[in-house]
């Protein structure tokens, strides 16, 4: 079944895990695969869940010990793949003066002033984000809604967004289509929803507006500058895209679960 093997290899792409293919895979069918992306989401948010849970129990309920410990299960689990892309981008955006200038610096594998700044900010805000939720078990489910709205942000912005040099991977690789972006819409909508539903009950309206508001606007602002700045996406831009959706899900169900700041 196709869906089962594209869930496989953007295992195999996004993350460290043991999962295996019997045979070298073209760049292309990577992409086409993509429509799957967002069961990454779920793998990953059900890991930091783990960590989260042995968190608390080892370390008498510290919310903040417990998220850091399920933020760093989360980056271990996928080689940081997504958070070096967002410190090369914002290294790119805030070092160059041309587009060419931030391709270039995007391409060095050196981490920078900016990008080290934007990513260290980024996971301070995560882990406290991910303390604010007054149960363990919801705090579960919201770092596999984030994960999964984070990977479907990243399908839609690499489906709508052309690359930005036509000698990178990203233009090689091609382009998810319009219907394997609105696949991962679907897998990304369902699991998202079953999440929300089961972490807020009859209470998940606001939440779940919560959660696709700040995916859009998390990822929206990544899109945006990746075309003034860069002309369109790279590998980079599509890993700021999905930390920043990831961040922007996070922070809006956060701000509108019932009771919060209460």
């Amino acid at each position: 079944m196709r869906i089962i093997d594209d869930a496989r290899i953007c295992l195999i792409f996004f993350t460290r895990l043991p999962v295996t293919w019997p045979e070298d895979l073209p760049r292309e069918r990577i992409t086409r695969a993509f429509q799957a992306a967002p069961v990454v989401g779920l793998v990953t948010g059900f890991i930091g869940a783990l960590a989260y849970g042995l968190g608390m129990w080892l370390f008498d309920g510290s919310v903040h010990i417990a998220a850091t410990l399920a933020v760093a299960a989360q980056v271990l689990t996928t080689g940081v793949f997504h958070e070096d892309g967002f410190a090369d981008f914002f290294d790119g955006i805030g070092g160059g003066k041309s587009i060419s200038e931030r391709l270039e610096i995007m391409r060095d594998s050196r981490i920078g002033t900016f990008g080290g700044t934007a990513l260290l900010l980024a996971l301070i805000l995560k882990i406290f984000l991910i303390a604010e939720i007054a149960q363990s078990w919801q705090a579960g489910l919201c770092l596999i809604i984030s994960g999964t709205m984070g990977r479907t942000a990243l399908v839609h912005v690499m489906t709508l967004l052309r690359p930005a040099s036509e000698d990178g991977i990203s233009a090689s690789a091609g382009q998810p289509t319009p219907s394997e972006a609105t696949t991962a819409t679907i897998i990304g909508a369902t699991i998202s929803g079953v999440a929300v539903l089961l972490a807020f009950q009859f209470s998940f309206i606001g939440p779940a507006f919560g959660t696709v508001l700040g995916t859009i606007l998390g990822a929206g602002t990544i899109a945006l500058a990746a075309r003034k700045y860069l002309g369109g996406q790279t590998g980079d831009a599509l890993g700021a895209c999905a930390t920043t959706a990831e961040l922007g899900a996070l922070a809006g169900l956060v701000a509108l679960i019932p009771g919060f700041g209460a």
